[in-house]
């Protein structure tokens, strides 16, 4: 039958973008993009979270995600987009982290000082400069744990687009393998790509 024959075709199913995020924690970042990804209802975004080994450096997070990546691949369901959650802390190889994330194209996000400032941003919208402890006091202030490393069960996710206000506030230069100053995160790469962004 030609194609202008009536023939009905049938509707092409629509395909979900794959993304592989791996994290330097082994509990917050990952129990944060999965509640994320739950509240947000991303559409046509499939995210798959793994997590580094325990006291990992960002360079060992960055390897993590390549040979998830590469894994992917053989089984020929290949990831659209890599992304790494670091935190600067007092990483010596950070630097190499990120040259070795941008030849292989996978797009860092660095915290500074750590991951729980994006936290904070949910609650708080304070971007003076912070120490590791003063952040994890604020964190305890606001309820934002319910336990150690572990997201309260009534973290506000809902304030997630407040939290990329302050960001961009923060650091109005912020982008992927990039560190910026005290306090910063890259985070919303992370959301822009889950809200069906590249």
């Amino acid at each position: 039958m030609s194609a202008g024959s009536g023939r009905s075709r049938r509707p092409t199913r629509k395909l979900h973008r794959r993304i592989l995020v791996v994290s330097e924690g082994n509990v917050t970042e990952k129990q944060y993009v999965e509640r994320l990804a739950q509240n947000m209802r991303a559409q046509g975004v499939n995210i798959s979270v793994k997590t580094a080994q325990a006291d990992s450096d960002p360079v060992s997070v960055v390897r993590k995600c390549i040979e998830k990546r590469n894994e992917a691949t053989k089984q020929r369901e290949p990831y659209d987009q890599c992304v790494c959650l670091v935190d600067v802390d007092n990483h010596a190889r950070l630097d190499e982290a990120v040259n070795l994330a941008q030849r292989n194209e996978i797009q860092m996000l660095i915290s500074n000082v750590k991951f729980e400032i994006w936290l904070l941003w949910h609650a708080n919208d304070s971007i003076g400069a912070k120490s590791s402890k003063q952040l994890d006091e604020l964190i305890a202030e606001h309820g934002l744990f319910q336990k150690k490393k572990h997201l309260s069960a009534k973290f506000p996710f809902h304030k997630v687009d407040q939290a990329l206000d302050v960001a961009h506030r923060a650091d109005p230069d912020l982008s992927a393998c990039r560190k910026g100053t005290n306090p910063s995160s890259a985070m919303p790469v992370l959301i822009n790509i889950m809200r069906g962004g590249r």
